[in-house]
């Protein structure tokens, strides 16, 4: 399995492409190609290009959440490509909003005109999807482990704004020479929580990656959202999981990876625009 990095907020130094607040994986096997999220904006079809991904030839598109830095780019990705389903949980459609101190609310949700345009191309779920073989989504299941707080992100229930569970957000797992693969968006309900989903509807098969953000940091302030404790506890989890590989950036940030990188070590690995993964 190859997986291109789309797009992330960081890029190598001296690399001519994009780099934005969100995340676009390309995925392919020699069955399917595949698009994990699709970044804020038209960004994905710049970098697209430099990259030689064709994506017009993407066979399905897996959105994590319905925030606007991981389906932004849906209607670039529209524009280029006629045929595609797009995967997503039931909620992901609601009306998101993010509140920073000082400020007022700000949407952050899909744009609403695209359910209305392209009605026909979104694919809803509740709990559990089977996609191609081998690949399955799921909703996340809350078994109290680490889990980031929120007092800012919002979502509009019965014209209310509440804040919001993240009930929207999703996990998706491939499995791949007798193991999974974990990709994650943002890990609003926690990345071992979504570790934790996979591993019991597939417990004889030990998870070898994690791909994703773990939502431990501003990355406009790039200082942690959680306390270092918290961080260092999280990274001692996922440690004791024995998970071969962990990729991680968008909401991990710098200062997220440089706590986690002490304690995880070599099995650490950053992301950046551009960046391939073979697992």
């Amino acid at each position: 399995m190859k997986i291109i990095t789309l797009l992330e907020n960081t890029r190598q130094e001296n690399s001519p492409l994009e780099a934005r607040h969100g995340l676009s994986l390309y995925i392919e096997t020699d069955n399917y190609k595949l698009l994990f999220d699709t970044g804020p904006d038209d960004s994905i079809l710049k970098n697209a290009t430099m990259l030689g991904v064709d994506l017009s030839a993407v066979e399905a598109v897996v959105l994590s959440h319905g925030h606007y830095d991981h389906a932004g780019g849906l209607r670039t990705f529209f524009q280029q490509n006629d045929h595609a389903p797009v995967y997503l949980l039931e909620g992901a459609q609601n009306k998101f909003y993010s509140l920073s101190r000082g400020l007022p609310y700000r949407y952050i949700g899909i744009d609403p005109v695209l359910f209305e345009e392209f009605g026909s191309r979104f694919r809803f779920f509740n709990q559990r999807l089977a996609l191609f073989d081998h690949v399955q989504l799921f909703a996340v299941k809350d078994f109290g482990e680490f889990r980031p707080h929120n007092d800012v992100l919002f979502v509009d229930k019965n014209n209310e704004r509440i804040l919001d569970n993240f009930s929207h957000e999703l996990v998706m797992s491939i499995e791949e020479k007798d193991s999974n693969v974990v990709f994650t968006g943002c890990s609003h309900q926690g990345v071992v929580n979504m570790a934790r989903t996979v591993q019991e509807a597939h417990p004889a098969l030990p998870i070898r990656c994690i791909i994703g953000g773990f939502h431990v940091s501003n990355t406009t302030t790039n200082r942690l959202t959680e306390s270092e404790d918290m961080v260092i506890r999280l990274s001692e989890r996922l440690k004791s999981m024995n998970i071969l590989r962990i990729v991680t950036g968008h909401c991990t940030g710098v200062a997220g990876m440089s706590v986690l990188n002490p304690i995880l070590g070599e099995a650490l690995d950053a992301l950046y625009s551009g960046k391939i993964i073979e697992v």
